[in-house]
């Protein structure tokens, strides 16, 4: 029965963690979402702990970064896509690249913040 609380857990926790990388990874908005991110994934970590689902916190951690990479993947193939679409136009190919490279880039960061703070407030949740 804990596996499905897990399971439940999850998806639940990595469907409000993608709504806030839809504002991360904006160029303007990553800097005022962090606070949001670094609170909703310390969160998370507490929560797991809370739950008592302690012996999932790998498969959480390699789960959700695993995820994480292959949304980033499929991202990346969009991003290539819409320059492939975008034509001819040096200024319009220009823009458009590195705006996706700055996205990518916030991405990212977005990730490492979500998965470094979260391990860390399991862990300090587990610790005392």
């Amino acid at each position: 029965m804990q596996i499905i609380w897990f399971i439940i857990f999850l998806f639940a926790s990595h469907f409000f963690a993608l709504q806030i990388f839809r504002l991360s990874t904006y160029h303007r908005y990553f800097l005022p979402a962090l606070p949001l991110l670094i609170g909703y994934s310390a969160l998370v970590g507490w929560l797991l702990y809370k739950f008592q689902l302690h012996a999932f916190f790998l498969w959480h951690l390699g789960v959700v970064a695993i995820w994480l990479f292959v949304i980033a993947r499929r991202n990346s193939r969009q991003a290539q896509l819409m320059l492939h679409i975008a034509g001819q136009d040096a200024d319009r190919v220009r823009l458009m690249a590195d705006s996706a490279a700055k996205t990518s880039q916030f991405y990212v960061y977005s990730s490492l913040v979500y998965l470094g703070v979260f391990s860390a407030s399991f862990l300090w949740a587990y610790n005392t």
